[in-house]
């Protein structure tokens, strides 16, 4: 059978950039069988299947103001609220994204997607990847994008759910050719120059050394590379990354068109 499943990862506003890819996709006629999402990769998956593929638009329903302020580097009320949180279970609240997520979503189920859907996050207790395949979309996608420390977990299924990395075993499952899309920001070019910067750079070293093992499991990665970082709340570079995906995606266009085309027995190992 034609066609490919995607599994597209986090990377908040850079995110959007998986809007762009699936428009470059789906202009050149590539069969999509399936769609695996994680955090920003989950809301733009479930918006793109239900209907959504402008970007501003997306945009324009879960905005929101506060956690937007967090990305200003040396905010003063970003700071306060940091350190008020370590009283808390979260930095900010999710009311607001959550008031968007369901207006972008209204009823809609994960089983009633007009094409396989899965959207995955992590049980923050066990650290068990969890693959969402029922249940409200605005709910589950709500799931996948809780940033650990950042966001409450989401209560779904009896477990605490939190954000997940590059969904392609997720994303396998739906059907066996797989184009990955990496948002990524490029690695650090600078050591820490304190102790609490030395331990978050860790935990992204930890993150980006489990990707590289997932993305291996895929077989075309769309990379973003953009030339610089990308903050995750930067939502004033939302066209810049939109464009850097199209742009991506037509790059690599000529290898998905030749998976696409690969016939399901041609990839089973030969006895």
């Amino acid at each position: 059978m034609r066609g490919v499943a995607l599994a597209l990862g986090g990377g908040g506003v850079r995110g959007y950039a998986h809007l762009g890819v699936l428009a470059v996709l789906e202009e050149a006629g590539v069969p999509i069988r399936g769609l695996a999402g994680s955090s920003a990769g989950a809301l733009a998956a479930a918006a793109w299947v239900f209907g959504h593929k402008d970007p501003w638009r997306v945009h324009e329903a879960i905005f929101d103001r506060e956690v937007a302020e967090l990305s200003r580097a040396g905010s003063l009320r970003a700071l306060a609220r940091l350190f008020i949180a370590f009283r808390r279970p979260a930095v900010v609240d999710t009311d607001r994204i959550e008031e968007g997520l369901k207006a972008l979503f209204g009823e809609a189920r994960l089983e009633e997607s007009p094409i396989p859907l899965a959207l995955q996050a992590a049980d923050l207790l066990t650290g068990e990847a969890v693959v969402l395949r029922e249940g409200p979309v605005w709910k589950a996608v709500l799931a996948s994008m809780a940033i650990p420390g950042l966001f409450p977990p989401v209560a779904l299924m009896g477990r605490p759910l939190v954000v997940e990395e590059v969904p392609v075993r997720a994303a396998k499952a739906l059907f066996p050719k797989v184009v990955a899309v990496d948002v990524s920001n490029p690695p650090p070019k600078e050591p820490p120059r304190t102790a609490l910067e030395a331990a978050l750079l860790a935990g992204e070293a930890s993150r980006r050394r489990l990707k590289a093992l997932a993305l291996k499991e895929a077989d075309v990665v769309i990379a973003l590379d953009p030339p610089f970082p990308i903050d995750t709340f930067d939502h004033e570079r939302l066209e810049f990354v939109y464009e850097l995906g199209k742009h991506r995606a037509k790059e690599r266009l000529p290898e998905v068109l030749a998976l696409a085309r690969t016939r399901l027995r041609d990839l089973l190992p030969r006895r």
